[in-house]
Formats: C-alpha cells, sequence, structure tokens
C-alpha cells in the first residue's frame, strides 16, 4: 500500500516550477491568498506536523485563530476531552472541544461488525462542520492539562482520522505537551466556551482518500499471508503489535513492543504530572536503537527506514506510534499504516467461530487467522484464540461466500471512496458506548 509517484524529467521539473510560480502569483492577488485547497497550502503553518506552544503562541497573536472562514491560514484548535473536563481543567482560549467518544464507530468490514473503526464520509462532515473547519484552515490538536495516556492517545486517533480522510501534514498539527505546554509557556487557560459558526466544509473537497495509511482485514490477511510466502518482505516491512512484550495471541511476524508510550518518555517541563511530550526526529531514532522490541523471544530494534504497520486491540494505542513515523520521521506517506480493528477484530477470526457462525470448513480456512497460510505449513498467528461461547454468532450470516481479496474484505474504504466521488458513504453509525476508550 505504499504511495508512489513518478520521477520528473529536467524539462517537465522546470515547467512545474514555471506553473508554481504563476499559481502562487495568482493566488497573492486576491484577499484570501495562499490556499484553495489542503493540497496547496501556504507556508506560514507549514511548520511539521508537531508543534511547540511557542509557535501556537505566535498563531494567536497574528488573530489566526477563529479567523473568519476563507481567510488564508485560519487555524482551529480541537482539544481532546469531555465537556465537563474541557471547562473543570480549563483549556487554551479559543479551543473547541471534540470527545473521544465522536472519534470512532461500529462499521460492517469482512464478515461483520467491528467496533471503535475509522469514522464514515457523513459523521467526518458533520464533525468538520462543527468544529469550523474550512478548506484554509489550520487544524491543532491539543490534550487537557496533566492527562492521562488515554487522553493522550485520543489527539493521535484524532490526528490519524484526519490524515485518512484527506487532510496532509501541513494542515493537521499536534501542540505537543499540550495545554501544559500552553502553560508553562506562560500563557493563560480559561473555562470560557466560545461558540464558533459551522461550517459547510466536506472531506470530499480533500479529493483523495488517504487509505495507504489504513489496513482492513482483508488487506491484514494478505500481508500475513505473504509473509509468510516470502520472509524477504521483512526486509521492507516490519509489523508491531504495542500491547506488551507478553501479549499473546499475536499475527505472525510481528514485532511486539512493551506499550504505546515505549518511545514517549519525556515529559513537558521534566515533570512527571505533566503531559507527555513527542521526541525530535533525532531522539526518536536514537530511542528507537536503544529501546527494543521483541521478535517472538528474542529482542530486535524497529528502523527508521523500514515501512511499518502497527496494531493493537484498536486503533487507540496504536495511534501514538503512527504518529511518531508519520509527523515525527515524516515517512512518505504509505510508509507507516495503521491497522484500526486490530486484534478487536481478527482475535474472533477462529475457526471455530466461523464455523459457530455458519461457514463451510473451506470458507473458515479462508479467514480464519488460527489456521495457516495456504500453501505453507507457517501459521497466521501465535498462541490461542479464544474460544467460540455456545450459541453466539459474532459476523453476518451470509457474509462467508466472500474471499479477502474481493472488495466486501475492505467495506470501510469501498463506502469511504464512494463518498469523496461525491456518491454517499456507509450507512454505519456510531455505537452505544463505542467510543474510543478501551485502548489496549
Amino acid at each position: 500500500m505504499a504511495s508512489s509517484s513518478k520521477k520528473l524529467g529536467v524539462p517537465a521539473a522546470a515547467l512545474s516550477l514555471a506553473l508554481a510560480l504563476l499559481v502562487g502569483l495568482a493566488g497573492c492577488a486576491g484577499e484570501t491568498a495562499g490556499t484553495t485547497s489542503y493540497k496547496n497550502p501556504v507556508s506560514s503553518t507549514d511548520v511539521g506536523a508537531i508543534i511547540s506552544a511557542q509557535t501556537l503562541i505566535k498563531w494567536a497573536d497574528e488573530g489566526k485563530i477563529n479567523a473568519p472562514f476563507g481567510t488564508a491560514d485560519r487555524v482551529v484548535v480541537v482539544a481532546l476531552t469531555t465537556p465537563a473536563s474541557f471547562v473543570a481543567r480549563r483549556h487554551i482560549p479559543d479551543a473547541v472541544v471534540l470527545q473521544s467518544a465522536e472519534l470512532t464507530m461500529t462499521r460492517e468490514e469482512g464478515l461483520g461488525p467491528t467496533i471503535q473503526m475509522m469514522l464514515s464520509g457523513p459523521v467526518m462532515d458533520a464533525l468538520v462542520q462543527r468544529l469550523g473547519i474550512d478548506g484554509q484552515t489550520t487544524i491543532v490538536l491539543t490534550a487537557p492539562k496533566a492527562s492521562s495516556d488515554l487522553e493522550m492517545y485520543q489527539v493521535s486517533v484524532a490526528y490519524w482520522t484526519f490524515r485518512y480522510w484527506g487532510f496532509s501534514r501541513d494542515r493537521i498539527k499536534i501542540l505537543n505537551g499540550g495545554d501544559d505546554a500552553w502553560e508553562v509557556a506562560g500563557q493563560p487557560l480559561t473555562d470560557a466556551v466560545v461558540s464558533v459558526p459551522k461550517s459547510t466544509y466536506t472531506v470530499s473537497a480533500n479529493q483523495n482518500l488517504k487509505d495507504v495509511v489504513r489496513y482492513s482485514v482483508g488487506e491484514m490477511l494478505t500481508m500475513v499471508d505473504n509473509i509468510n510466502r516470502d520472509r524477504t518482505l521483512l526486509n521492507t516491512w516490519q509489523l508491531l503489535d504495542v500491547r506488551s512484550f507478553a501479549t499473546t495471541p499475536y499475527l505472525a511476524n510481528t514485532y511486539r513492543g512493551s506499550s504505546a508510550t515505549q518511545f514517549l518518555t519525556s515529559r513537558v517541563n521534566g515533570e512527571a504530572t505533566r503531559n507527555r511530550l513527542y521526541p525530535s526526529r533525532d531522539a526518536l531514532i536514537s530511542a528507537m536503537a536503544a529501546s527494543p522490541v521483541m521478535d517472538g523471544t528474542t529482542p530486535a530494534f524497529l528502523s527508521p527506514s523500514k515501512k511499518l504497520l502497527v496494531m493493537c486491540f484498536t486503533s487507540t494505542s496504536a495511534s501514538p506510534t503512527f504518529v511518531l513515523f508519520d509527523a515525527v520521521l515524516g515517512v512518505p506517506e504509505g510508509d507507516v499504516i495503521l491497522y484500526d480493528a486490530s486484534a478487536s477484530q481478527w482475535n474472533n477470526y477462529s475457526t471455530a467461530r466461523i464455523l459457530q457462525a455458519g461457514a463451510t470448513a473451506s470458507q473458515a480456512a479462508t479467514w480464519a487467522f488460527d489456521g495457516v497460510t495456504p500453501g505453507t505449513a507457517s501459521p497466521r498467528s501465535i498462541g490461542t484464540l479464544p474460544a467460540p461461547v455456545p450459541g453466539e454468532n459474532l459476523f453476518v450470516p451470509g457474509s462467508f461466500v466472500y474471499l479477502p481479496t474481493q472488495p466486501e474484505g475492505n467495506q470501510v474504504e469501498t463506502a469511504d471512496k464512494r463518498h469523496m466521488a461525491g456518491s454517499g458513504g456507509s450507512p454505519s453509525t456510531p455505537a452505544p458506548g463505542g467510543g474510543g476508550g478501551s485502548g489496549c
């Protein structure tokens, strides 16, 4: 799923530069000069995806926060917390609130519904519009003071969600250290709640779904089988489950990390009660070389130059690692992928459970993660998957005619691509109590 690009020859490159200069000059002629879409951002907020409190202070002083729609480089600060906490713990002035429960939903994929999945297009549109985000907006995500790790994870889930729905790294930012960093920089926090006008923006205006940052269950099966058939793929790819060194069961050929915060050890102002900080690129590379993950029972080390597929129980605890590679290392799009359903999905795909749901033995073998890769003796997972409960059916009856390589192994992205094309998306709805809270 890595992204690809064609190299320009010298004449083509010169032509592209000339066209870019013409576009830039044309943009400077109007009152809202600079950008017409997330694909053509102006440079004043293009400072990397992880920003400092000093950067946000500068933008606030320049009047960018909640500037009128259409204003070049307007900024919306989005606090990941509950409305009650937003007031009680205070927040950055003029910020708006986004709850973790709004970030995930139950959706149909593979053999049946799965919790805590990527938001559908209609739900994402409603979220973007409520937050007052338009085509000129730079989005800054922040965590409240003294956040728990789970609260911090929600910031990275939001980052990954916006990235998937077509927002570039030029336009989606994380405030490093969150509200703690803002306060330590000498800035006030407030309990005042602002009302921002709703936008009419739709993510379909971003034009391209960045499905290269997400894996479906069908794609996960294919990845596992491809590596079992050709282990030289591990020269290019590394798989990581962040739940713990002792996690079982886990997917074959997958490293196990100690936790979602394995490489996030520094805190604001060096204080243990303050928010965690994302490291610099160089510090992250050093940390990965010094802090091992486990390859079975053997210590191993993540490579900053290999492609990474990260997972957990759901997207929640896997998302900080996605941010490390996407925002801190700045790898090419498609070189870090998050499998959002993770163990909450594949852990249910045992032969016994699929058979109990009404599949044939052949159909179960196609989907089961406790089976072997066809044509090999290599298992798809290590450890024992949970046994079925008498009478349960975790899947949708009748889905077993499908193969993982058919579109039905990836219903989420099929629906989301329809939404991006303006032809509607998934009818799935947020699950009661299914918001991003379980983590790992």
